[in-house]
């Protein structure tokens, strides 16, 4: 506590209006805007936020300050559902005000998972939320933490938007190709096309071939690109040169990562508890 207290107290602030500078005047509460301490401060000053979603019975998780609630129901318990969602937040909307911060419903999003099948058998229910202020439409995809989740869940515009961000950096990298060797180019390609390509691909898990297959084309274009290959050169013995796995495999070998991690117990604790040993 004291290095928070140490760290909040004595603070000032100008202010700078038609070239005209003010005096610095005292801050007595918030933090700076994009300081180093101020994601573990909102955390810490919004962690019993949790209990209300305890309370719900609803499975939650928090990134700093957005907050997902989620709840897994059959066909006929679709109305109780929303009616515990709908409580929910207006709890969370009274706990927001009771620490003067306010939730943001024109940015809440609602999404309803499922096949294709259960999700036609939901057009005769009533699916939206009602907080009170504003009513929340469900919604095709949503984008969490830089993936795009359909309702379906096939990832297709997840791996379309990936696609179309890597095929730009690409462009990009092309009109300097000319200008640098092969192992910057190669590091070029690593830091804006695979980091792309493998960051949560783990979520591509068991899709089928062909809807990965744009991912390994671009993999293909950036081999070509670091070894200056026409498309007429065969990718394989580019890819085995720079020591690539394919796509798929990089699937694969992210979720044994994964599990490596959870066997020597690295990972965090709710992604050791959905893994079970026999």
């Amino acid at each position: 506590m004291d290095w928070f207290s140490s760290y909040l107290r004595d603070r000032t602030q100008t202010f700078c209006a038609s070239g005209v500078m003010s005096g610095p005047i005292p801050v007595t509460c918030s933090v700076p805007q994009g300081s180093v301490l101020g994601p573990v401060l909102f955390i810490s000053y919004t962690d019993d936020v949790t209990l209300i979603f305890d309370s719900h019975h609803v499975n939650h998780h928090l990134y700093a300050d957005d907050k997902q609630v989620y709840v897994s129901v059959l066909i006929n318990s679709v109305s109780l559902s929303r009616q515990i969602l709908e409580r929910c937040i207006s709890d969370i909307s009274s706990w927001c005000a009771s620490r003067r911060l306010q939730l943001n419903a024109a940015k809440t999003e609602l999404i309803w998972f499922g096949s294709c099948q259960m999700l036609e058998k939901l057009t005769d229910f009533d699916l939206t939320l009602d907080t009170g202020t504003t009513v929340i439409r469900p919604v095709k995809c949503v984008h969490d933490l830089g993936v795009h989740l359909d309702s379906e869940l096939t990832m297709k515009t997840h791996i379309s938007k990936v696609v179309s961000s890597c095929d730009h950096q690409l462009r990009r990298i092309r009109q300097v190709r000319w200008l640098v060797g092969q192992d910057v180019a190669q590091i070029l390609v690593s830091a804006f096309i695979l980091s792309r390509l493998d960051y949560c691909n783990s979520l591509l898990c068991r899709l089928p071939k062909s809807t990965i297959q744009p991912l390994q084309r671009v993999m293909n274009v950036a081999a070509r690109v670091i070894l200056n290959l026409s498309l007429h050169h065969h990718v394989k013995p580019a890819l085995k040169q720079l020591r690539w796995l394919p796509v798929e495999h990089r699937i694969t070998y992210k979720l044994c990562l994964f599990m490596h991690h959870i066997h020597i117990g690295q990972p965090p604790q709710y992604l050791s508890d959905c893994v079970h040993s026999f």
